[in-house]
């Protein structure tokens, strides 16, 4: 799903500038041979016909389409880092860095329980002295297992995109809802990571032990309070019934069509319009 959900997304933006190509390469005919040639054509096109404003159209809206992505791309970049480095600082004065369970974490000598890591080289897992007061070994080293999963794993990467998309482009339902599950489907797949590992027990109570612990109010987090924990306690405890493995699979493979379709519909397009001979037959009176 995780995977689906992000695909869908690149699927969108790759398939809207190929179907802004197509329009203009079928607008312009076959004398589009690179980008100045493209230009040039499509500035004769305006003086010459009146279809030649749809390819105006079309440019402003890929033009301001990639801008708009850019700017909040390094908007939200440099506000990401800026928060990264003053949270780096606040650890270096108020943290240590131990070994806990074979892992390094920043330990905060705070009574609140929380746990949660930060992507980046001065980042990794953090975890309070309060959490660890909380928690059992076993569940302490699931809940190390679940934070180091989304580092490994570049979570913040897949959700950092959907909320990125979302914030360029509000007004697109796919990236909206797009925002809303990548963020709960990378703690599943963490948990799933962390069950693996240390089992299903020692996280189910580790989730109860930290509920609500989501101290750290930034998106630059992910957070073993992240998303709803009953929600995922009940996943772990009580899985679907009747959920077979053919089932699934034959369910992905439909949902994975039903993604890839429009770009497979648009590339298809474009490579007719490139390979197939251009027709231009005159017509005969016969």
């Amino acid at each position: 799903m995780l995977a689906l959900w992000t695909s869908a997304t690149v699927v969108w933006l790759v398939s809207c500038a190929t179907l802004a190509a197509v329009f203009a390469a079928e607008l312009l005919g076959p004398s589009v041979k690179g980008v100045l040639a493209a230009c040039l054509s499509m500035l004769q096109a305006l003086e010459r016909n009146n279809a030649g404003w749809g390819i105006g159209v079309s440019a402003l809206l890929v033009l301001a389409s990639a801008v708009r992505l850019l700017w909040t791309g390094v908007r939200r970049g440099r506000a990401g880092a800026s928060w990264r480095r003053s949270h780096h600082r606040s650890l270096l004065s108020g943290a240590q860095r131990r070994l806990l369970h074979g892992r390094p974490v920043w330990l905060v000598d705070s009574t609140e329980r929380g746990a949660y890591c930060v992507p980046g080289a001065q980042g990794g897992v953090v975890i309070t002295r309060g959490a660890l007061e909380a928690l059992s070994g076993s569940q302490a080293r699931a809940v190390l297992a679940h934070e180091g999963a989304h580092l490994r794993g570049r979570h913040h990467v897949l959700v950092g995109w959907a909320r990125l998309l979302n914030a360029a482009f509000p007004w697109v339902p796919l990236f909206r809802a797009a925002a809303s599950e990548v963020p709960v489907l990378v703690e599943w797949a963490a948990d799933d990571s962390a069950v693996r590992e240390v089992g299903t027990r020692p996280l189910v109570y580790a989730l109860g032990a930290l509920a609500g612990a989501d101290q750290v109010r930034s998106r630059q987090t992910l957070s073993i309070g992240g998303a709803c924990p009953v929600d995922r306690v009940r996943r772990q405890v009580a899985p679907p019934e009747g959920c077979r493995l053919w089932r699934g699979w034959v369910r992905t493979a439909l949902v994975t069509a039903l993604v890839a379709a429009p770009l497979v519909l648009t590339v298809s397009s474009t490579l007719a319009g490139v390979l197939l001979p251009h027709c231009d037959c005159a017509s005969s009176p016969y």
